[in-house]
């Protein structure tokens, strides 16, 4: 697997950099911690601070294509990112959930 990045965007608005990367000669679509873990690399950023969104494949075809967000801080992260981006990318377990305590019964 061979992943090379495209382009380069900064978002300051948002405090991320925005990546646009392919994969070549890869003969199953790569996971995205795979994805993270090469794109950290590449840029020398947090693998935490990296959410990979879009992935695409042709059919018949070897070469993936997809985009990813850097951030600067992992609160930047969790304050912009949706939900279920982040489960995609960390799983449910590392997404914390907030759950209000139940009321107190009265009797």
């Amino acid at each position: 697997m061979r992943l090379n990045i495209i382009s380069k965007k900064d978002n300051p608005l948002l405090a991320r950099q925005e990546i646009e990367f392919e994969v070549k000669e890869s003969e199953i679509t790569p996971s995205r911690k795979e994805l993270r873990k090469q794109i950290s690399a590449l840029v020398n950023a947090d693998e935490k601070c990296l959410i990979v969104d879009v992935l695409e494949q042709s059919y018949g075809t070897t070469l993936v294509k997809g985009s990813a967000r850097v951030y600067k801080t992992e609160k930047e992260l969790r304050r912009t990112e949706t939900k279920k981006m982040m489960i995609r990318n960390f799983g449910k377990d590392s997404v914390a959930k907030k759950k209000p305590a139940a009321p107190a019964a009265t009797t």
